[in-house]
């Protein structure tokens, strides 16, 4: 009989490991959690093994085991950064493509990538296409400037950047200095427990965060609470995503009880969403890579209408691209003249009182202060029309657009308006209305603040200026392309009425 392939016990492994690292420098226990990647296949070329015949004879080839063919390239792993501990779990990108491939049904590649090779790239003017490149950052980021260079080119191209911090703090407060300087004016910030990485394969609301410990066979307690990962977003996607808490060790199924970690299957549920997330992204992350510009006529023979967007501290500008469609949506099949020039303007601004309305969008609180709000009250109460909407649908902006108006006018509250209401047949009759991935349509949602029986707030929950773009996120509450070019017209004609 063949002798049994005796394994120890997990608990012995964990204590030849802890002897080992224990007589390791202090940076090798550090650096290197849980297997390595599965080993990739051997292949036999044909008439290997076989001794060599006396000539003239010539040995038949037997038949090959064909060579698959290489699946899609998803990950790279980042490597031979400035800091040593870019290899904390060599596996983890493997294990985490094979779970994909067990339970999403998709077969992924991956890469290990030297960020000089980036950096190459992105000065030849090479761009890098893999869809994810990921960061194990142990040890706090000190990247050179070319480095950030490359890496905002990669991500303003279309990419994603995913930073696990390894339980770190001083790792999450080095990544933040540093999208910081690479992104500016575009904070990194916690994502929304509604948004879509948390719900795009796994709806997950909570996750289990081992409490650390220096016993390295303590199973541990655990505390239950929602996912905490940030992101730095541009348009409406989250293009940078990192993770304080350590995830690469739950792909492991690596039980590393001294380090703030997720549960290894949390951990993965955030990674299968993570993948489902970018992937289902790319196209709307490729569209947003590239600059669309719109002009118009110099010289029109009518009074031209200024369109001007408010900007604000709650992601203001999440789709370049919109407003200049909209506008020329306007201009080709309206009466009314629009300037194609793209106007924006903070509330304090003096030219703000000369335009009879004002657009606002965003995807979370845009954080008006005391001052601003009075002026915006004041604008509205002598003739102006602020139009918002909340971009992709954003429940984060929806909550804070719905507590602006009551602080605004706390005596009128959003109302919808009726369907009956002359918004709806100015100019498109508008009765029903399809949204984003719905089949059945609805009849058309707009809330409006009304004073003396004038609306001075037109409001959608729906996101209007995504359909605008032509294009937007998967994952986007939002009215399909035609039907917000309708309601958008709609609603610039009635209030120039």
């Amino acid at each position: 009989m063949p002798a049994r392939n005796h394994r120890p016990s997990r608990s012995v492994m964990l204590l030849l490991i802890g002897s080992f690292c224990a007589a390791a420098p202090a940076d090798e226990r550090l650096t290197v959690w849980g297997p390595p990647p599965r080993e990739k296949p051997h292949f036999t070329k044909g008439a290997e093994g076989f001794p060599p015949l006396p000539l003239p004879v010539v040995p038949q080839r037997r038949t090959e085991k064909k060579r698959p063919p290489a699946p899609p390239m998803l990950i790279a792993n980042l490597a031979r950064f400035s800091f040593r501990g870019w290899k904390g779990s060599p596996g983890a990108v493997d294990h985490l493509l094979n779970n994909a491939k067990k339970h999403l049904k998709v077969w992924y590649g991956w890469e290990q990538l030297d960020i000089g090779e980036v950096v190459r790239k992105h000065a030849a003017k090479i761009e890098h296409r893999t869809p994810i490149l990921y960061l194990c950052a142990y040890y706090p980021l000190d990247l050179t400037s070319d480095q950030r260079h490359a890496l905002r080119a990669y991500v303003l191209g279309g990419g994603t950047l995913l930073i696990n911090c390894c339980g770190q703090r001083e790792a999450l407060a080095s990544a933040e200095a540093e999208l910081a300087v690479m992104f500016p004016g575009c904070p990194l910030r916690p994502l929304p427990l509604d948004h879509a990485v948390y719900h795009a394969y796994y709806d997950i609301e909570k996750v289990r965060y081992p409490v650390p410990s220096d016993n390295p066979l303590d199973g541990g307690a655990e505390q239950v609470e929602a996912p905490r990962l940030r992101g730095v977003t541009l348009g409406t996607r989250a293009a940078v995503i990192v993770s304080l808490e350590d995830l690469a060790s739950g792909w492991n199924e690596w039980h590393n009880p001294g380090v703030p970690r997720v549960h290894a299957q949390d951990s993965t549920r955030l990674g299968l969403n993570l993948i489902t997330y970018v992937t289902a992204e790319n196209r709307y992350a490729r569209f947003l890579a590239r600059t669309r510009e719109i002009a118009g006529p110099s010289v029109r023979p009518r009074t031209q209408l200024v369109f001007p967007q408010l900007i604000h501290d709650g992601n203001w500008n999440p789709n370049p691209s919109a407003v200049p469609f909209f506008l020329k949506e306007i201009g080709s099949n309206t009466s009314v003249a629009v300037r194609f020039e793209r106007k924006t303007m903070e509330i304090k601004d003096p030219a703000l009182f000369e335009h009879p309305l004002l657009y606002m969008t965003g995807s979370w609180n845009p954080s008006l202060s005391r001052e601003e709000q009075a002026l915006l009250h004041r604008y509205l109460t002598t003739g102006g029309t602020l139009l918002a909407d909340a971009a992709a649908g954003s429940a984060e902006f929806d909550v804070a657009f719905r507590a602006l108006c009551r602080q605004l006018f706390p005596e009128s509250p959003l109302a919808p308006l009726p369907s009956d209401h002359p918004l709806f047949t100015c100019f498109h009759t508008l009765d029903k209305l399809t949204l984003h991935h719905e089949r059945e349509p609805i009849a058309p949602l707009v809330e409006a603040v009304t004073i003396d029986g004038r609306p001075v707030i037109l409001y959608s929950r729906y996101g209007l200026c995504d359909g605008w773009a032509h294009q937007f996120s998967t994952y986007a509450r939002c009215y399909t392309t035609d039907d917000a070019l309708k309601l958008g017209t709609n609603l610039v004609v009635f209030v120039m009425q």
